[in-house]
């Protein structure tokens, strides 16, 4: 079983119809509503990859609570464990896509995820214990990721930053991480390196390593991803493909790593599930491909 702690939020999307966003105006175009939430992402899709996975999160006492843990249970998510904050509302994240599907700007609502704490932790530390792999998203802050590094010490916990402003969350936690996912953003802000040739790359990663990091892999855009386990290290190459929609992909290729790890991967043979699995999500117009199996997947490596 994997077991991720992260946010849930109901995610609110729109984009204009015309060749370009017109800032500061009205723009013709289309609005669309789904379920979101990097941790709850990633659960979805390792769900969806075939994977036994509990989500440990927060939802308030409302509508959006109840669709995330309905349609969410649906998907084969083991959802029984998620805190219903009473008088919260649940998470909301506003983005705005340009027309080429990218992201804009985004508004992210999500104070209810403080309620992790360390007593929500500890009523659910036998099943967290029991996982073969924690993932732990970036919307957890200082105090909780700490508080679950501690209480799960041995455990492999796999990080995924989130963002720039959230990654410094866990700047001092870095090499509790047995794998991390930045993106060269992120990763510039955590390692300290100002990342532009495949040397930067292997300088951050040699610090991630130094730190205890275990699996390195940072995540570079239209330019593909960089791995890294200490000893091997190289480069993926992004596929030349039609984007639908970016958002979400950074948590396929989170829930890429986290089944490569679990299904004892070398970190290479890791970062080409993982890349897959972001690819499908970049085809798809919704945040998570509704077509992502671990087939199909594999169709696509071979």
């Amino acid at each position: 079983m994997i077991a991720v702690i992260g946010g849930a939020n109901i995610d609110i999307f729109g984009y204009p119809f015309g060749d370009r966003l017109i800032r500061k105006d009205s723009n013709p175009g289309r609005v669309r509503f789904d379920m979101g939430g990097v941790g709850r992402n990633i659960a979805e899709n390792l769900s969806r990859l075939g994977m036994d996975v509990s989500f440990f999160g927060v939802v308030g006492d409302d509508s959006n609570g109840q669709f995330i843990l309905s349609e969410s249970t649906s998907f084969g998510i083991d959802m029984t464990n998620v805190k219903i904050a009473e008088g919260e509302a649940t998470s909301a994240y506003l983005c705005i896509l340009d027309h080429q599907m990218d992201m804009d700007v985004a508004v992210c609502q999500m104070g209810i995820t403080d309620l992790i704490d360390g007593d929500y932790i500890d009523m659910n530390f036998d099943k967290i214990n029991s996982a073969d792999l924690i993932v732990l998203d970036g919307n957890l802050k200082f105090e909780q990721l700490q508080y679950i590094i501690d209480r799960f010490k041995g455990k492999r916990i796999l990080y995924d930053p989130v963002s720039t402003t959230k990654a410094m969350s866990s700047l001092d936690l870095i090499g509790s991480f047995y794998c991390i996912k930045p993106n060269s953003i992120e990763a510039e802000a955590l390692s300290g390196i100002r990342i532009r040739t495949l040397e930067d790359l292997n300088e951050a990663a040699s610090r991630f390593h130094q730190k205890g990091v275990k699996l390195v892999f940072i995540t570079l855009g239209e330019k593909g991803t960089y791995y890294s386990d200490g000893e091997t290290f190289g480069l993926i190459k992004a596929k030349n493909i039609a984007m639908k929609n970016a958002t979400g992909a950074g948590d396929a290729f989170a829930a890429g790593l986290a089944f490569g790890i679990v299904k004892d991967f070398s970190v290479k043979d890791m970062a080409i599930f993982a890349s897959k699995c972001a690819e499908q999500t970049i085809i798809s117009e919704s945040t998570i491909s509704r077509n992502i199996s671990e087939s199909l997947i594999y169709r696509e490596i071979e």
